[in-house]
């Protein structure tokens, strides 16, 4: 077996555990209690930096923002892992992810998730929407997402970016997402094709 089977063995090994780990704390659904659970298994795992380089999970060759690598999922999608190799450029207007929870490990880079919520219930993609905090998602960082989680991204310091995303279900799955304008309060669809290649790195 040469260097590159066996470390892709390990790394298939690594993910393998954290995400029956993760599966495990997730069990009563996505509570604040256990996301947290869950963030800090997926920084554990991203901890093994090791096993996910810039070498393995090449950034875009082109003007993209990203490159997102699927290392896992379920038979049924749920439980995907990404590994997103973000380049330095990298920026994403506030949107959600359907209704899918998210946690969100830094392995190299820095990245700003500005979060925001509706100022009135309603129906997905219903504006507007004000802007309730920040975190600095970094190596040994992490950040979480609830299904109604609204989140602006940009990578920091004019630097690449490599993370792991873990998502309640692949982005398929995820049904239909939207972006916003915190300045005028529109809404539209937020398109699959705006992510940038997405590559099963199974």
């Amino acid at each position: 077996m040469d260097a590159t089977s066996s470390t892709s063995d390990r790394r298939r090994r690594l993910v393998a555990d954290a995400i029956a780990d993760i599966r495990v704390a997730m069990d009563g659904g996505p509570s604040l209690d256990n996301l947290a659970r869950g963030k800090a298994r997926l920084i554990e795992l991203a901890g093994c930096r090791e096993f996910f380089t810039f070498e393995d999970f090449p950034l875009p060759d082109d003007d993209a923002m990203e490159c997102s690598y699927l290392v896992h999922e379920d038979e049924d999608g749920g439980y995907a892992l990404y590994v997103n190799s973000g380049a330095a450029h990298q920026y994403y207007a506030p949107h959600d992810h359907g209704n899918a929870w998210a946690i969100i490990a830094g392995v190299e880079g820095r990245e700003r998730h500005r979060f925001y919520q509706r100022r009135a219930d309603g129906e997905p993609g219903a504006g507007p929407v004000v802007e309730k905090g920040e975190v600095i998602v970094a190596a040994g960082g992490a950040v979480t997402m609830q299904p109604d989680g609204i989140h602006e991204v940009n990578a920091m310091d004019g630097k690449p970016l490599l993370h792991l995303h873990l998502y309640a279900r692949n982005f398929v799955l995820q049904g239909e997402r939207w972006k916003y304008d915190p300045d005028t309060g529109m809404a539209e669809p937020f398109h699959l094709d705006e992510l940038g290649s997405i590559i099963d790195a199974r």
